[in-house]
């Protein structure tokens, strides 16, 4: 699964307009989260929301600049595995994690979060949640050619 190189410029786009208010974004993004009941530490008191703030965005950026490279966006998300893991992210929050911040992203952008957008959003996340599940589950959703044999063969 690839990015296109106008779904990337999407990507870039829609991050660049969020850049400015991002504090407004994560506050939003924050108060979607507590709705879920999530395993991993999130920090409660403001001093750490704000660092969290700009780790959050620096995480975002970075796999964004990644994406078009996909061998540099899975050696960037196994350099943040140990934090992840330390953090307690389970599977259930990558989802919800991913699941509001396109749910934020919409919310903040209106009108300009085209389907286009969307999209494009949804094809990187999932690709990024893919390769987190792998890294820090050892999960994977691809299933390959040898096994899909035999699963035919025992289905004959």
């Amino acid at each position: 699964m690839s990015i296109t190189p106008y779904q990337y410029q999407l990507l870039t786009q829609t991050l660049a307009s969020i850049r400015p208010n991002f504090h407004g974004f994560c506050t939003s993004w924050y108060n979607q989260i507590q709705h879920y009941d999530l395993r991993m530490q999130i920090p409660t008191n403001v001093g750490q929301l704000i660092i969290w703030e700009h780790q959050i965005f620096d995480f975002v950026q970075n796999c964004v600049m990644r994406i078009p490279q996909q061998s540099n966006l899975l050696h960037y998300l196994q350099k943040q595995r140990c934090t992840l893991l330390f953090m307690g992210t389970s599977e259930k929050d990558i989802s919800v994690l991913l699941f509001t911040f396109t749910a934020t992203l919409k919310s903040h952008l209106g009108r300009h979060f085209t389907t286009a957008a969307k999209n494009a959003w949804n094809k990187a996340l999932l690709l990024i949640e893919n390769m987190l599940r792998f890294e820090l589950f050892k999960k994977t959703n691809i299933v390959g050619l040898q096994e899909f044999k035999r699963a035919q063969q025992q289905a004959n």
